[in-house]
């Protein structure tokens, strides 16, 4: 009886697996997730001499600049609770000691028995750094690495003591925002007729490219939403039926911002038509700009596509 009940149960999972339908060949994604080379870092910038700390929490930029009284509690907002046996496993910056093994420890951290006692964990060369107060933070930061412009762009400023606002394009003042929308600490407008998305932050413009939108037929809906969700990958994949033409599987994307059910804000690497509707609904943006809104971006923020 036994022999027979799981004679019936394999032959079942054998017709269910011959009658499933043809999975679209997938496509292998040229990019995959990652937190940023330079997060739980101090850098400093080639160009403008200004230092900063990218955290390895939201790998965003956190300026430290001399005399900034609140630099110490801003960072300490950016830093990991650890156990002290976790910290101590990197040695102290200047000693002889060699590193142990990497246990995966890396930016600011600070033990909860102490919680005034700021630890910088060196993501290159493992080692800890004592930081106990705002001026130990910018004379440690002096030392950062060196590093372009160009390559901080995609880490979102999340604190700085100038003005980070962009202008319009072919404007050379950057506009304020929509009178409904200035109680909004931040939110995203997308415009359909111009194919573009505007990052606003505190009333002001922070960021703006083009996008492609829902192309005819799958058009991108109009509307008030808002961000649900911040998924690192998703592997986008429909299926019409059968050898449909329009069965698609574009393997594993990274920099999703959920706005709907089925909608989202992300990385396109299939074309670079962007300032033309493109997509099957969603907004896509090209690479830079994807890494970009995602670490700048907050769940629940408004978004809104006109």
């Amino acid at each position: 009886m036994i022999k027979r009940a799981s004679f019936m149960i394999m032959t079942a999972f054998l017709l269910s697996v011959v009658f499933l339908p043809s999975p679209v060949q997938a496509s292998k994604s040229p990019v995959g997730f990652e937190a940023g080379q330079y997060a739980g870092d101090f850098v400093k910038e080639q160009e403008s001499g200004r230092v900063w700390y990218i955290s390895a929490i939201n790998s965003r930029r956190y300026q430290v600049s001399e005399g900034d009284e609140h630099v110490f509690e801003i960072l300490k907002e950016q830093a990991k609770i650890e156990p002290w046996h976790r910290i101590i496993t990197a040695p102290a910056v200047g000693s002889e000691d060699k590193p142990k093994i990497k246990i995966g420890v890396k930016g600011l951290v600070y033990d909860d028995h102490a919680p005034d006692l700021l630890w910088h964990i060196q993501k290159r060369a493992y080692l800890r750094q004592a930081l106990r107060t705002a001026q130990d933070v910018f004379d440690y930061a002096q030392g950062a690495m060196v590093v372009g412009e160009k390559e901080l762009y995609e880490y979102p400023i999340g604190y700085a003591l100038y003005d980070y606002s962009v202008p319009e394009p072919k404007k050379d003042k950057s506009p304020e925002a929509p009178e409904d929308k200035r109680d909004l600490r931040k939110y995203i407008h997308v415009s359909i007729k111009e194919q573009r998305l505007r990052a606003y932050e505190n009333g002001r413009l922070v960021n703006t490219f083009l996008i492609s939108s829902g192309r005819w037929g799958y058009y991108t809906p109009r509307g008030d939403f808002s961000v649900l969700n911040k998924v690192p990958v998703v592997r986008y994949q429909w299926s019409y039926g059968k050898d449909h033409p329009d069965n698609y599987d574009l393997g594993n994307v990274p920099y999703n911002l959920r706005i709907m059910p089925h909608i989202y804000i992300h990385y396109a690497y299939w074309h670079n038509n962007f300032g033309r509707p493109m997509s099957r609904g969603c907004i896509n943006v090209n690479l830079k700009d994807s890494k970009w809104i995602y670490r700048w971006a907050d769940e629940n923020i408004g978004v809104f596509i006109e």
